[in-house]
């Protein structure tokens, strides 16, 4: 069972889970007014907020989170990343498959709507980090206004709804270097076939443990580290490069990685 949890606290939320109930099938859960089922995918309203859970209201294997994204800037935009706190060696389970198919469909229904947003994956960041199962942020960013938008709403439920159903294979990799949102690693994931899970920015503390914890918390194997280059220091490279060499994967500069749909 996927879940997918949407806070009855948040209108991007709201707005995102009105739309998944007009265009799926979604019934209401006989036992609890509070859920919705379609298939194998349970909507669930939550009270509060999401990022601070340390259970789940009931099992399930993957967890997609509907949510609003907030930026100084305020900058339309449609996010999807993996939950955690770098800084304090915190973080989810990952998903590459599901940040990937949720990326890809938000480009694509950001075209067929004609909406007047940006799309990117962003960096790891805030909780929930304790659950054992792989966790997944879809927002709407990053003011009231599109908070509201209907139609960004319907993207980003048609992205959870892929994740959630048919996510797409891929080779995974954790992403390091760059700024939060990620602008390699996104182009990474709509251009090729590598999926990027957890994304470490140049202003986290990267350091062994860290990188190690990010591919430990991944569902499945890492195959590559995919490395902004230009975005990182010199001591964030050896970093890489050692846990790789340890390790036994690769590591692959960004723009090595663009220049193939395969490596």
């Amino acid at each position: 069972m996927k879940l997918v949890l949407a806070s009855t606290e948040d209108v991007a939320a709201q707005n995102i889970a009105a739309r998944l109930r007009e265009l799926y099938d979604f019934k209401r859960a006989e036992d609890r007014p509070d859920m919705y089922v379609c298939k194998n995918v349970l909507l669930a309203m939550v009270p509060g907020g999401i990022t601070q859970l340390t259970s789940l209201p009931l099992t399930a294997d993957e967890v997609i989170v509907a949510s609003r994204h907030v930026s100084e800037s305020g900058r339309p935009t449609l996010t999807t990343h993996a939950p955690g706190e770098p800084e304090k060696l915190k973080l989810a389970v990952a998903s590459p498959p599901a940040i990937k198919s949720a990326l890809l469909a938000l480009a694509r229904m950001r075209d067929e709507l004609n909406l007047p947003y940006e799309v990117s994956l962003e960096a790891t960041h805030h909780g929930p980090t304790q659950l054992d199962v792989p966790v997944t942020f879809v927002e709407i960013g990053s003011s009231p206004e599109q908070w509201r938008d209907e139609r960004a709403g319907k993207a980003v439920a048609q992205a959870i709804m892929t994740a959630a159903i048919s996510p797409i294979g891929c080779r995974q990799a954790i992403g390091l270097g760059g700024p939060h949102y990620a602008p390699r690693h996104t182009e990474i994931t709509l251009h090729t076939d590598i999926g990027v899970g957890h994304i470490l920015p140049k202003y986290a503390n990267i350091n062994e443990k860290l990188v190690e914890r990010a591919i430990a918390r991944t569902r499945g194997d890492i195959e590559l580290l995919a490395l902004d280059w230009k975005g990182m220091s010199g001591e964030q490279r050896q970093i890489s490069q050692r846990v790789a060499s340890k390790l036994g994967i690769q590591t692959r500069r960004a723009q090595e990685i663009l220049s193939y749909t395969k490596i």
